[in-house]
């Protein structure tokens, strides 16, 4: 994990967009750093909105490739355990 990091973003988005995004990633590091994890309702709202300011999958994906290999975290794995649990806290235990 790199502790000196910038989320990745993309040019043209408005002040609240760039919330959105920023707020994402945060869920993501939140599923990774915090003991219990991240609630997931709190997740899956917060990827709702980065999917709404980021509509195409092909940016999507590129966005959350970009933070992978600035972060170390992987926000593919945290929305397929959102997507695959009902448990209300997400956490990504790091090998």
């Amino acid at each position: 994990m790199n502790e000196d990091y910038q989320y990745p973003l993309m040019g043209g988005l408005s002040d609240d967009e760039v919330v959105d995004l920023m707020t994402f990633y945060q869920r993501v590091e939140d599923a990774y750093e915090r003991p219990a994890g991240v609630n997931r309702a709190a997740f899956i709202e917060a990827y709702r909105a980065f999917t709404r300011v980021i509509p195409s999958q092909m940016e999507q994906k590129q966005l959350e490739r970009a933070f992978e290999d600035r972060s170390g975290y992987d926000p593919y794995a945290v929305i397929k355990l959102a997507r695959g649990k009902t448990d209300k806290m997400l956490k990504i235990d790091e090998a």
